[in-house]
């Protein structure tokens, strides 16, 4: 057995445990007690939401970046938060992960770079990328990069797009990267979004698939704590700390589809209102509310059926 299985397999039978023991006791609402369920996961990292829109267009988005309409984290806020947050923990290197969307999309991303590695010098950081608009980057993008120890996330769709430009700009400039390649068996066309090769194989990467969302908020959202794949997974977007992505970016589905998904304020922490950083830290530590919408740690942990990657119809059906 993989250690990976292993782990997903007792995560679940705790879950599981811990589903049937508190429902005969309580309900949710009454079960949601900080000192019963703080799990330590203070602050160390960030991932910053700097897009959330995207210039693929991919179904299933786990951040539903087809949905959303055009929004960026400005320069003007991530700098006045995060020297928030080094007066706070001037002690603290924090690492940060740029994402979108498409985090290359936000005109101020350069500068914002620029301000993680001044407030946080010696921090990892992270663009998560398709890669496609590496070639159309200012010089002044490169030459932040190579003062940043910058790593690459970069995701390899199945898209008529040349990946030899990326390694080409790695030897220029001297930044790491790694590839997440989607499996596919179909190749598809950027500019036409339509299938331009039936037979193309892909043979290493991961399976597509789903982020399953609860629409009637039935999940008990404190068993899912101790299995959330997501969990530890910080997300900054306007002004606000978020438990995770799902979290930060499912205000674009609720408003696409116009669902009764309610956003309450114990689901997020505005950084201008935090006097403490254990006031952050007490908040990334403890179970929330929204997760009763989000059934992802069922699917992942019990394997949920691989998709065939393609461009969203914006249909409800892909996140439900």
């Amino acid at each position: 057995m993989k250690r990976r299985d292993f782990l997903c397999g007792a995560s679940c039978l705790f879950a599981g445990f811990a589903l049937g023991h508190f429902s005969n006791k309580n309900k949710q609402e009454n079960l949601f007690k900080k000192e019963d369920f703080y799990e330590i996961n203070g602050l160390g990292g960030l991932t910053v939401a700097v897009s959330s829109h995207c210039n693929l267009n991919c179904k299933n988005c786990d951040v539903y970046a087809p949905l959303a309409k055009e929004e960026f984290v400005t320069y003007e806020q991530f700098s006045k938060d995060m020297e928030k947050i080094k007066e706070l923990a001037p002690d603290r290197e924090i690492s940060f992960a740029f994402m979108g969307g498409e985090p290359l999309l936000n005109p101020d991303l350069t500068k914002i770079i620029n301000k993680s590695v001044e407030l946080f010098p010696n921090s990892e950081k992270t663009i998560l990328t398709n890669g496609i608009l590496l070639d159309k980057m200012s010089d002044d993008f490169w030459d932040v990069v190579k003062t940043s120890n910058m790593d690459f996330g970069i995701t390899k769709y199945p898209v008529d797009f040349n990946m030899e430009v990326i390694e080409e700009k790695a030897k220029k400039y001297g930044f790491k990267y790694h590839y997440d390649i989607v499996k596919s068996n179909k190749l598809y066309s950027l500019k036409t979004r339509e299938v331009i090769d039936e037979n193309y194989n892909e043979t290493e990467g991961f399976d597509w698939s789903q982020n399953i969302l609860d629409l009637k908020g039935t999940q008990n959202y404190i068993a899912k704590r101790f299995t959330c794949p997501h969990r530890g997974i910080n997300v900054y977007a306007r002004g606000n700390i978020y438990y995770c992505y799902v979290h930060a970016y499912i205000k674009a589905f609720i408003e696409y589809f116009k669902v009764d998904i309610p956003i309450t304020k114990e689901d997020y922490i505005k950084i201008a209102d935090v006097n403490d950083i254990k006031e952050i830290d007490d908040f990334l530590s403890t179970p929330k509310p929204l997760c009763r919408y989000c059934k992802q740690c069922h699917n992942t942990c019990y394997g949920g059926e691989p998709l065939e990657w393609g461009f969203s119809k914006r249909e409800i059906t892909e996140w439900t």
